[in-house]
């Protein structure tokens, strides 16, 4: 594949490199990139389609990389990477940019094109080339190529795809404040460990009041902060993540809904689903931060077809994690429906969302909703080739949400199946390689059964995108599903907060065992244990037992003649 630079500006559309050869193309643009102008846009034909490679930063020794790229057209250099007797090195705005030359090209050619760029995570990580270990030391592989998440994932981790090494997890080290305003620590468990069992998932559960939304805040702001400032607490060490993912339908919740007061600069770092949404007043000449119920059901339309235009540009990616034929699988374990579908505006011209007539007329259907009709799209994975996605989300009504199609109606839900849909459909929207997805009380709505189809949901998706992630819970179920290291339960004593993990296994673990260990069952008399206290003040366990007939199970019995014998 050639690799080129011509000087050609960037556009929102931009046509392909000329002639018929796999090429890509750097473009021109007028970014400042903090005084480097490192950023160049790409158009890469690979096979004759287009491959939607996203953007590139390259650094010379020289301050300004857009200014020298000129300069050297100008004093005969034909363009072509790599660039003859010159110092630079270049780092890929995510680490995908690698993973679509290995899975359209093959790992050898992706190789090439990144020694053609001089890639930074590959010439240090793998070459230990001297040139590329002193230009990152300089202020401008910090404050330039190292300054959005993104960026930062593609060199710490870039290097594993190109050297065809496992993407594996590592822990997480967090430093915090606890509930007591003492500074406490956490380990989240997901690096490698002797044991088959699964690790992608923390769960932080205590009692209310230990503070397991206020951890889950601090790491928020701490991931909101600016990654080149070193900080006394917070993360001990980067975290090998591209982005975070707040998923919390409390309505009481605060975390930040937007970047907008964030130091950094990767808008795409991370990303808020609850009931809050953002509006803006045009009287007071500011953004309002409102609640409402329509908020999630917008957010499920814009997701579900970020995962159609991830689908479509990430095909070529080796294991990757097909969302739609995902979404699919999973919300069929909490719901009954033939197709997933979406509300069409009127007078629209479809003509526009499909480069297929067939296509067109057997995704789009005519269904009588409310007592109107009303045009309405599948999104499958069969018509996932043909459908116009960009032009798709000019065409919905947002305010319908994500729809279920069954014997032809559309399906009524309930708000426990409606908050599955929410979660499914917007962490499958927003996740990409190694997300960390925080989810503030999930089992709100759930019932036990969707609780547990929320974990398995999780463990299929986070495991096709190496991604982790950490919930905040009340239940007893979850805790079932995860195992005992990564199960971090917070206990308030009068002077401190004590972090502990279950000294047996949960995985698979006794209900009621996990309860007694987390909430202390034990030590707090329950409404029916004082019923059969007052009930003995009268008669003798035996006679009570006797006096229940059919309504006594074989556990109440036995405790029934314990707490007789003051033996409970």
């Amino acid at each position: 594949m050639k690799i080129i630079y011509k000087a050609r500006e960037s556009r929102r559309n931009n046509p392909l490199p000329d002639g018929d050869d796999d090429t890509l193309e750097l473009l021109s643009n007028n970014w400042n990139d903090y005084g480097y102008e490192t950023t160049f846009m790409t158009a890469c034909r690979i096979g004759g389609e287009r491959i939607q490679l996203g953007a590139i930063k390259i650094l010379f020794e020289k301050p300004i990389s857009r200014r020298y790229l000129k300069d050297l057209l100008q004093n005969g250099w034909d363009g072509t990477f790599p660039i003859p007797n010159e110092s630079y090195i270049s780092t890929p705005g995510e680490i995908t940019f690698y993973e679509q030359l290995v899975g359209t090209l093959s790992p050898k050619d992706a190789v090439k094109a990144a020694k053609a760029l001089r890639d930074a995570s590959y010439l240090i990580h793998v070459k230990d080339d001297p040139g590329a270990q002193e230009m990152i030391q300089g202020a401008g592989f910090k404050d330039s190529l190292q300054r959005e998440r993104g960026a930062i994932d593609a060199f710490n981790n870039g290097w594993k795809v190109l050297d065809q090494k496992s993407l594996a997890a590592r822990d997480i080290d967090f430093s915090f404040k606890d509930i007591l305003g003492e500074r406490s620590s956490l380990k989240f468990k997901f690096g490698t460990a002797e044991t088959l069992l699964p690790r992608d998932i923390n769960v932080l559960i205590g009692a209310n009041g230990t503070g397991k939304s206020q951890l889950l805040h601090q790491m928020v702001k701490a991931w909101l902060a600016d990654p080149r400032q070193v900080r006394s607490g917070d993360f001990s060490v980067p975290p090998d993540i591209s982005r975070l993912i707040v998923v919390s339908y409390s309505p009481f919740e605060q975390f930040p809904v937007d970047m907008d007061d964030s130091k950094l600069n990767d808008k795409d770092a991370y990303k808020y689903f609850g009931l809050r949404g953002v509006s803006e007043s045009s009287s007071l000449k500011r953004k309002r931060v409102g609640l409402s119920r329509d908020i999630p059901r917008q957010d499920t339309v814009a997701s579900l077809i970020s995962c159609v235009l991830d689908d479509q540009r990430f095909r070529n990616i080796q294991g990757w994690g097909r969302k739609i034929a995902t979404a699919e699988r999973v919300l069929r374990a909490a719901i009954k429906f033939d197709a997933i579908v979406l509300k069409l505006k009127s007078n629209v011209n479809l003509k526009d969302l499909f480069d297929d007539q067939d296509e067109l007329d057997a995704a789009v259907s005519v269904i009588r909703q409310g007592g109107k009709e009303g045009s309405f799209i599948t999104i499958s994975p069969s018509n996932l080739r043909h459908i116009d996605a960009k032009t798709l989300g000019k065409y919905v009504n947002p305010k319908q949400g994500v729809l279920f199609l069954s014997d032809g109606a559309i399906q009524q839900l309930s708000s426990g199946q409606r908050l599955f849909t929410y979660l499914v459909v917007n962490i499958l929207g927003a996740i990409k390689r190694n997300t960390l997805i925080l989810i503030d009380e999930p089992e709100l709505f759930l019932h036990p059964s969707l609780e547990i189809q929320l974990v398995d949901m999780l463990k299929q998706i986070l495991k096709s995108f190496n991604s982790r992630a950490v919930l905040a819970t009340h239940s007893v179920s979850t805790v079932r599903e995860i195992p005992a290291d990564c199960v971090h339960v917070l206990e308030r004593t009068d002077d401190a907060l004590i972090i502990k993990q279950p000294p047996f296994q949960t995985f698979g673990g006794d209900f009621q065992r996990i309860a007694s260990y987390v909430f202390g069952d034990r030590a707090v008399s329950k409404p029916f244990e004082r019923w059969i206290e007052e009930q003995l003040e009268g008669m003798s366990a035996k006679e009570l037992i006797e006096s229940l007939g059919g309504d006594v199970n074989e556990e109440l019995i036995i405790q029934i003649l314990a707490m007789g014998r003051d033996q409970w």
